[in-house]
Order: structure tokens, then sequence, then C-alpha cells
């Protein structure tokens, strides 16, 4: 069976990579040493369908959206702690969203909260995070950017309260301002973007 990685990063300090397999519906982990060298994988089975992206909070509990090889209206999020050994244990899993494709994850400055795009249906969900890394759905629709926006990967400013989105159908970079409550208003647009533009970083 092929892997189709969707995204590979670190945790917070660096003590384990990530990798996640659409394909294969798995969660390889690796763990790093002291001269940042990595293990042999631990192949962890995804609680989901085609898993995408995926971010740390500062507890390092993992947060991972699952596409569900855009199913309509199947998108989910799941939540994982991990052991020493890179050994993933899911917390919560598989959440749905009733939106299609879920893509990738970003997590603002105060630690409680997961930002999701649905590239299948042109939104942006967002969950909530509890101390045990246990997730709870808080909008399903926070942003909705459009039928064919495609909204692919986001940032967050450092403050994190400035959410970018690409948006490769718009061709273009919708952003929006993060409330305390967790809704997301629109700021601006910015269009120009050369057709199939992939990624975003902000600071």
């Amino acid at each position: 069976m092929g892997a189709d990685p969707a995204e590979v990063s670190f945790n917070n300090d660096g003590t384990l990579l990530v990798v996640t397999e659409k394909l294969g519906n798995r969660l390889d982990t690796y763990t790093v040493d002291q001269n940042g060298l990595p293990s042999t994988p631990i192949n962890n089975a995804s609680n989901g369908m085609t898993p995408f992206g995926f971010s740390f909070n500062n507890e390092d509990f993992l947060i991972v959206s699952e596409a569900f090889g855009g199913a309509p209206n199947q998108a989910a999020a799941s939540s994982y702690s991990s052991d020493p050994t890179g050994v993933l244990s899911v917390i919560t899993g598989s959440l749905h969203n009733n939106q299609t494709a879920s893509c990738w994850v970003v997590i603002p400055n105060n630690l409680m909260r997961a930002i999701v795009s649905n590239t299948g249906s042109g939104t942006i969900s967002t969950y909530n995070i509890n101390g045990s890394g246990m997730l709870t759905l808080g909008n399903a629709v926070a942003a909705n950017l459009g039928p064919n926006s495609a909204p692919r990967d986001m940032a967050l400013s450092v403050n994190g309260q400035i959410l970018f989105v690409q948006s490769e159908g718009g061709q273009s970079v919708a952003v929006f301002h993060l409330e305390n409550n967790g809704a997301l208003t629109p700021v601006d647009t910015a269009g120009g973007l050369p057709f199939g533009a992939q990624g975003i970083a902000a600071k």
C-alpha cells in the first residue's frame, strides 16, 4: 500500500517527529535523540480515514484532521497523546464536523482551540481542546469562504489573533480575526495568487 504523506512536523521540544500517511491511514512517528537522529518509524494506525494535517498544542496533544477520502460531510478530527517511545493513544476519535475534506490544522496561542480548513466544502471549523486533550466541536462552520474556494493551508499571526487562509480556488488569501469566543470575523481578502499556489506562512 502506498503512503502519500501529507504533513511532517515535530512536537514542541523536537523529540518526536510525525508524518501523516493519507493512503496508508497511518501516523508514522519517530523519536529523535539528543544528536537529532530519528529512530526507526513507529506505525500508528489513524483513528479515521485519510489523516491529513496536524498540530500540537503546548501540552503536546496531537490534533489531526481526517479527510475521509473526500466523502461529502464526513470530515473529522482526532486527538492523541504520545508516550516516550512514540506510541500514540487516541483521546478523542474522529469527531465529525459534517463538512468535506478536512485538511489543515492550526492552534492559536490560547491552546484551547484547533482551527481546521475543509477544502471540499469551502469552510473553516473550530474544535475546543480541554486540559486532557479531549475535543468538542466548537463551530462546524466558523467561516464560509464559498463554493469552489478550496481553502487549504492556514497560518496564524504571532499573537494568534489573525488567521490567514490560502484559498486555492479563489487564488487568494482570506484574513480573519479570531475572537475570544472562537468566532472568526472576516477582515480582508488579498487576491492575485497564481493558480496552484501551495502553502502559507505568517509572522
